[in-house]
């Protein structure tokens, strides 16, 4: 699978993703484990004893930011899950929030995906500040990203076998005519932040949250694996 990356500096949102579609959550098993296992194992040292931790892995830097910001919950609120998204026959492995039990508007929140190739992590992408990424009912991904009250994404994503990140729709905001006074709405299925290649829609800002609201309903409460749990 490969990296894409998305930058967009003008509106202070980064994104960092690759790939995800197809859907059941399944029990981790003993393959799954044992290929991932050492880098949550490197992962739960990092959290517990970041002082005396050396490897460090791309991808993992969003989960040590939440792990700091937990400070001494964070071995028992970070979890994982593997999850076969991109329907291969071989899982994904998911960091983050998995039940949000009502203090988010999504119902997981997922910090980094890694996939694996049989000899190594392959990151696939990695929340960002003002970014949310979550899994949805149907295996897809809700994305999330704002520069505060301006610059606004709402991004619907699935990871496939064949085609890697395959973009369902993508909603965003954008200077109408040049003009940083007077935002329009914009809508394409290419996932690029360009009026050129969008459709203007004939939104409301109440149409244009509407639409994120219906997709963060999507979202889904998983069983998750407690970093805690990890060589236990």
């Amino acid at each position: 699978m490969k990296k894409i990356g998305f930058i967009i500096l003008s509106a202070a949102i980064a994104v960092s993703l690759c790939a995800c579609s197809g859907s059941k959550v399944k029990t981790p098993d003993f393959e799954c484990e044992e290929a991932y296992r050492p880098a949550l194992e490197d992962l739960r040292a990092a959290i517990v004893s970041p002082e005396e931790t050396e490897t460090i892995y791309d991808g993992f830097e969003s989960v040590r930011e939440a792990a700091a910001e937990l400070g001494d919950a964070a071995e028992d609120t970070i979890g994982y899950v593997f999850n076969d998204t991109d329907g291969d026959g071989r899982e994904e492995l998911f960091i983050g929030c998995f039940d949000t039990e009502g203090s988010a508007d999504v119902n997981n929140e997922i910090y980094a995906a890694f996939s694996h190739d049989g000899d190594s992590l392959i990151p696939l992408f990695e929340k960002q500040k003002r970014n949310t990424f979550a899994l949805t009912d149907t295996g897809t991904f809700y994305f999330y990203g704002s520069d505060g009250t301006d610059f606004h994404i709402i991004a619907e994503y699935a990871l496939t076998e064949d085609e890697g990140l395959v973009c369902k729709d993508f909603y965003f905001t954008y200077p109408k005519d040049g003009n940083i006074n007077e935002f329009a709405y914009y809508h394409n299925t290419s996932g690029q932040w360009d009026p050129a290649v969008s459709e203007e829609m004939d939104m409301t800002p109440e149409a244009f949250e509407e639409i994120r609201k219906n997709l963060a309903e999507r979202t889904a409460v998983l069983g998750d694996v407690k970093l805690s749990e990890i060589g236990k």
